[in-house]
């Protein structure tokens, strides 16, 4: 065999063996990724669960207020129905106007109570998402991780199982 010969096989076993090494240099980097589902930790979390509920509680208050002024809308439109052709015009208009001045206060209520159990919600919620935050930052260092992702991203759409930690992470959650 010439050394021009040789030199070629030597550089295919270079090539190969670099490849080797690429390869087995990037399944080890895979290794160090990881997915949490967090929608999942805080619906399933014991400290999630107690916030959830917290908000039901408050967000029931609102709604019962908001049904009982609803159904005390639609008991004053069918009186308002029933009565109008035996009103004169200035009462059936003055009846009117009280109906859509209701409807109104109505409305400012429900986005009212919308923006309290919004704001409700964003205050009981960050704490709670921050000391997660924490935990999954202790897990990925503990365990060494380079990324962990939001398995529910966008432009994430497979993720496998072997590298989910959202487990974990509850369990750890709860202890703390």
């Amino acid at each position: 065999m010439s050394i021009a010969g040789k030199m070629s096989v030597g550089m295919i076993v270079f090539c190969v063996l670099l490849c080797m090494v690429v390869v087995s240099s990037s399944a080890a980097e895979a290794a160090d990724i990881a997915c949490i589902n967090m929608q999942k930790v805080l619906k399933s979390s014991a400290k999630g669960k107690k916030v959830r509920a917290s908000l039901e509680k408050k967000f029931e208050s609102l709604r019962k207020d908001l049904q009982k002024r609803q159904e005390e809308l639609k008991a004053f439109k069918r009186d308002l129905e029933k009565k109008a052709p035996l009103l004169n015009e200035e009462a059936r208009m003055a009846k009117e106007r009280q109906l859509k001045k209701m409807l109104r206060d109505f409305k400012d209520r429900s986005d009212e109570a919308q923006y309290e159990m919004r704001k409700a919600e964003q205050a009981m919620m960050e704490p709670l998402i921050k000391h997660l935050e924490k935990v999954v930052s202790e897990i990925g260092k503990e365990k060494g991780y380079k990324l962990i992702i939001e398995r529910n991203m966008p432009g994430v759409y497979y993720t496998s199982p072997a590298i989910d930690i959202t487990d974990q992470v509850i369990k750890r959650f709860d202890k703390k």
